[in-house]
């Protein structure tokens, strides 16, 4: 009886022994996967990052046609001021067109971190960013500090845009009067 108790705790010492190295296997390969999966999520982060800061040199350029290339055919910024309606592609091409004309803008001190998904807490491929803007006009400028975060398709295009800041208050300091009664629709 001795041996037959010996060897059924030698099956199940041998049967455990092999369980854990598949387990163990398949952990490593779990590991591995995780593993690719961030570097590839660190890459997307990283191509969208860049493009980000690509259009805000596009900006800084005034190259309003270089800008609209970075964005998705379905792009959509979002309003955030008081009564700002959100844009299209075409529509936020045309107030880029109407801002760069009369104002110069540069960006100064921007940190750039990458979104997470508010579920999981993991990357999902949106940049956030926050910086100063200098806007000016003529002899006249100011600093605005803004928090803005960018979502991306697969390609790295921008889907979606919004900025927080209080571009209300700085255009009425920096523009000349006359172009703010017409901005606001006065008829003086």
């Amino acid at each position: 009886m001795k041996k037959f108790t010996y060897l059924i705790a030698l099956t199940l010492f041998i049967s455990c022994a092999n369980g854990s190295n598949t387990n163990s296997d398949t952990s490593e390969d779990s590991t591995i996967e995780s593993t690719n999966e961030v570097e590839n999520k660190n890459e997307i982060y990283e191509r969208n990052s860049s493009n980000l800061k690509s259009l805000f040199d596009y900006w800084e350029a005034k190259d309003v046609e270089a800008s609209v290339s970075l964005l998705s055919d379905d792009f959509l910024e979002t309003g955030t001021g008081f009564g700002e309606k959100d844009r299209n592609k075409s529509e936020w091409k045309e107030n880029m067109e109407g801002m760069m004309s009369v104002m110069t803008p540069s960006l100064k001190n921007a940190i750039y971190l990458p979104g997470i998904d508010t579920l999981n807490f993991e990357l999902d491929g949106s940049v956030r960013y926050y910086g100063t803007w200098n806007f000016s006009v003529g002899d006249k400028n100011e600093d605005l500090k803004v928090y803005g975060t960018a979502d991306f398709n697969d390609e790295g295009l921008i889907t979606s845009l919004a900025h927080y800041a209080d571009f209300g208050l700085l255009m009425m300091q920096i523009m000349p009067e006359e172009m703010m009664q017409q901005m606001m629709g006065s008829s003086e």
